[in-house]
């Protein structure tokens, strides 16, 4: 006789549900053996053994700890080979194989609410399943005693009672049995199909990086689309292979366990993308205070020399007052860098050139888009309007000049014969000749009319810059290799060479009726020239980082400079007194909380500039800062998870690492879309994946060795 209706086996960390269900089952009047109070010893196995043998149905509550129990498999099986067990999984695990074919209710989305419909359900079936076989003869394998066979004929009746085979309608009805059974084969290709998914979703959003932007070489833009899909992929998949090879087959730690390895990653990676600026610039040894807003890259002043035109990193261009350095306008439309901006010649709008493609003109007294140049089929790095109004030049990285109509907005011509990006282009004063300089190390002069060329330069190194002189009689262009070329217009004659003393020289503007060239560079540095005798004359200094752009008044006496520390700056092009700083600065004090106190992953308001030339290990300092305290973190998540275990507050303690990863990753990207442009956080979760992958594989190895070389142990032990 049964001395139990029910006889749960179950893990002892899953006791808070199994409590539940003990309870729900005693509240409909059966006697449940769940044993509360585990003990250790004979006389316990002892026990289960004759509770699991005198009772009447057995629950196995399968669960990422369970499925690795072999005193739960025993008890299943007994409960199996009796036709009275009722499975139920309540993580989503690989059910041992034997048990897969066992109607098995799906608990996995029930988090203790007693009024969950799949609880109730699960909770009836096994009710109704005690109740009837409480009538039926017990099916326990035991020796039948030795009289009872001699007398056949008197137990005719129970034999009888076999057929309807009571322990088979114990089960849940077939009508429930699509709402209960699941299977750990299709929860696995359900996760394929999301690694699937997500290597598309992944390869799409960095093949829209690659292919509208500069970051990526054209030629090679397939292959790491490609390599961005299967490494996203091998990375879902090393998880669950590595969760898969632990024994227990855990599934449900797929989510929680991949996401800590992307916010891991996310955080490994965001020095790279944050300190990148500032470790390039300590390879050049030049000065540097940070990150702090967006870089300037090009700057352009009216004919008047009373507005100024500055283009951005950050994706816009800025309209400012040149003598008072207040802020007059803004254009947003862009959607990534700004190369430069130029005036139309009655200063009434202006049009910028874009990483987005497009040039685009403006109105400069309403700040609203007129019409946007479409054509060119890579970043437009310059753009000129024509002296007269009739014509801009733009020019791209797909190493051609388009001529636009700018009432249209239509295509009038385009210029080809550089063989690399064309870097910056001038009209001459007149307005009959345009000079383009190019990668390709020359210099072009076109008659932009007919679209024939004139005459072709060398450079001497990749171009940079090029300007002509205020009266239009001289053209100078800048080259990577840190020289400067002068030329004499008519006849092209060389007329000067200078050397920007740096290892680049980035710009040029004529000033002081055209007897001086600024020059500027890598260096934060703006030199002075006289071009007659082609001596130094002057060194402004003023910014803290690489000056990329100049562009002088139309009379000579200012020069105005635009530079990676975010700022423009306005000097007197005789005496080089400093006269307006103007910049788009974001600073961090905007941020939640101060940029210097924990977490620290970039130093965006350092006190002081940092000579990385004198100092070399403050960059290495500054590039490994956001790893030793994304350690820190994650340690002392861990300390924290160790204690709530300890303290059986197991639910915090399973989502405390995972929190900590996800706080910090989200201040970080906080982080990142204030001192850099979108493009680098695009490119930050993009790339995140690659030491996701790297993670999620070296898991996958050193777990499946583990336990390939236990189980040989195993064997051969046996």
């Amino acid at each position: 006789m049964a001395n139990h209706d029910v006889f749960i086996s179950y893990s002892r960390e899953d006791r808070p549900k199994v409590e539940k269900i003990a309870h729900a089952l005693s509240q409909r009047g059966l006697r449940v053996w769940w044993d509360p109070e585990i003990k250790t010893g004979a006389g316990f196995r002892q026990e289960i053994a004759d509770a699991l043998g005198s009772t009447r149905s057995v629950i196995v509550m399968w669960s990422r700890y369970s499925v690795a129990s072999r005193f739960v498999a025993d008890e299943a099986d007994e409960g199996a080979a009796r036709e009275i067990l009722f499975p139920a999984l309540i993580d989503n695990v690989d059910i041992p194989l034997g048990f897969r074919q066992i109607q098995t209710a799906d608990l996995t989305h029930w988090r203790g609410n007693l009024n969950d419909n799949a609880f109730k359900a699960f909770i009836g079936a096994v009710s109704d399943g005690a109740a009837r076989s409480r009538g039926a003869p017990d099916r326990r394998p035991q020796p039948a005693p030795a009289p009872a066979e001699p007398e056949p004929a008197a137990k005719q009746p129970p034999k009888k009672q076999k057929k309807p085979k009571p322990p088979k309608r114990t089960r849940q009805p077939k009508a429930q049995k699509s709402a209960y059974t699941t299977t750990g084969s299709k929860r696995r290709l359900a996760l394929f199909a999301q690694a699937i998914f997500m290597a598309a979703l992944i390869a799409a959003a960095f093949g829209a990086l690659a292919y509208t932007s500069d970051f990526v070489f054209a030629a090679y833009r397939p292959f790491f689309v490609g390599a961005m899909g299967v490494l996203a992929f091998l990375s879902r998949y090393g998880t669950l292979e590595a969760d898969r090879a632990a024994g227990a087959a855990s599934l449900a730690l797929l989510p929680r366990s991949y996401m800590a390895l992307i916010l891991f990653s996310l955080i490994a990676s965001a020095p790279l993308i944050l300190e990148g600026r500032i470790y390039a610039a300590a390879l050049e040894g030049v000065q540097v205070k940070g990150i702090e807003g967006a870089d300037i890259n090009g700057v352009t002043l009216d004919a008047a020399g009373k507005r100024l035109l500055t283009s951005s990193d950050d994706s816009t261009v800025k309209l400012w007052d040149a003598t008072t350095g207040v802020e007059l306008a803004e254009f947003k439309q862009h959607e990534n860098w700004v190369w430069d901006a130029d005036f139309s010649p009655d200063g009434k709008f202006a049009v910028s050139a874009s990483r987005d493609l497009s040039a685009d003109i403006w109105s400069t007294s309403s700040a609203k888009l007129i019409r946007q140049l479409k054509g060119h089929t890579s970043s437009v790095r310059d753009v000129a309007w024509s002296p007269n109004g009739s014509a801009i030049a733009t020019s791209s990285n797909d190493h051609t000049i388009i001529i636009w109509d700018p009432d249209t907005g239509e295509a009038v011509r385009t210029l080809r014969g550089h063989a690399d990006r064309v870097t910056a282009i001038d009209f001459s004063p007149d307005g009959e000749k345009l000079i383009s300089a190019s990668r390709d190390g020359n210099v072009r002069l076109w008659n932009w009319r007919s679209g024939g060329r004139i005459s072709t330069l060398s450079i001497g190194g990749e171009g940079n810059d090029v300007a002509f002189s205020n009266d239009g009689s001289m053209f100078a262009a800048a080259a990577d290799n840190g020289r400067i070329r002068i030329w004499r217009t008519d006849g092209r004659q060389r007329l000067a060479t200078f050397n920007h003393g740096a290892a680049k020289a980035f710009g040029v503007a004529f000033a002081n009726n055209d007897k001086t060239l600024a020059t500027s560079g890598i260096d934060p540095v703006i030199r002075l020239w006289n071009i007659a005798d082609q001596t130094l004359i002057a060194e402004l200094e003023g910014h803290r980082d690489a000056s990329r752009a100049l562009d002088s008044s139309a009379d000579g006496k200012i020069i105005v400079s635009g530079s990676r520390d975010n700022t423009a700056r306005i000097w007197d092009a005789v005496t080089g007194e400093e006269l307006v700083t103007m910049g788009h600065i974001n600073s961090a004090i905007d941020l939640p909380m101060a940029i210097d106190t924990p977490p620290v992953f970039v130093s965006s308001q350092a006190p002081v500039p940092v000579d990385f030339k004198k100092h070399p290990t403050e960059a290495t300092n500054l590039l490994g800062k956001g790893v030793l305290i994304a350690a820190a973190l994650l340690l002392a998540a861990l300390i924290v998870k160790g204690i709530l275990w300890v303290v059986k507050a197991r639910a915090p303690a399973r989502l405390v690492v995972v929190t900590v990863l996800f706080a910090v990753s989200a201040y970080v990207g906080l982080l990142i879309a204030s001192a850099l442009p979108g493009e680098a956080l695009a490119l930050w979760l993009t790339l995140a994946f690659v030491p996701a992958t790297i993670f999620a594989l070296l898991r996958w190895v050193w777990r499946a060795t583990i336990l390939r070389n236990f189980s040989r142990r195993t064997r051969r032990a046996g």
